[in-house]
């Protein structure tokens, strides 16, 4: 699949219309980050809109050798370039599904609630591909409560692991646990 096709059906899933402001959470973020370790994981503000990286951790390149400058400009074009070709049909349609569940199953009062989660192979700077296991928990919506940015954390796990794309969709239950839906 091409990129621009990439582009156009990831665009379309998370069609929108607002500009929601993300300076708070981003400054939040920048914050805590210095005070993390370094990990197996690296986090990222997600801009489904504009398609960018509003925020990359420092972890990311300790996890996977590239310039988090790199995907700053490039953006997620240059994300999408960096999966296996073999999972990104499947992983559009997973991420369109969990969209379509989310627009029509959870209640818009809830939806602040939810986390997603979904795996894929990413090729890192040796050009080996690992698996990254990414759960995005939504920040900000559109006028239809669409979520359109979303605070996302990359698990990178070995690429000798056999995984099967998968993805799930889980909501805060009334005890303050999330819950696979």
């Amino acid at each position: 699949m091409k990129f621009t096709q990439i582009k156009e059906q990831y665009k379309s899933i998370f069609e929108s219309y607002d500009t929601p402001s993300l300076e708070t959470h981003i400054q939040k973020i920048m914050d805590l980050d210095f005070y993390l370790p370094y990990s197996s994981t690296f986090y990222c503000i997600t801009n489904t809109q504009d398609l960018t990286f509003e925020y990359i951790s420092k972890n990311f390149k300790s996890c996977l050798g590239i310039e988090a400058n790199d995907l700053k400009a490039k953006g997620m074009r240059y994300f999408w370039s960096r999966i296996h070709p073999e999972d990104i049909d499947v992983w559009l349609s997973a991420l369109n599904s969990l969209m379509q569940f989310t627009i029509g199953e959870i209640p818009e009062d809830k939806r602040k609630d939810a986390n997603y989660t979904w795996n894929y192979r990413f090729k890192n700077a040796k050009g080996d591909y690992v698996n990254i296991v990414q759960n995005t928990t939504p920040l900000a919506f559109d006028s239809d409560m669409k979520p359109i940015i979303g605070l996302a954390h990359y698990t990178v796990l070995d690429a000798k692991i056999k995984m099967e794309i998968t993805a799930s969709a889980k909501l805060l239950n009334d005890k303050k646990e999330y819950e696979t839906i």
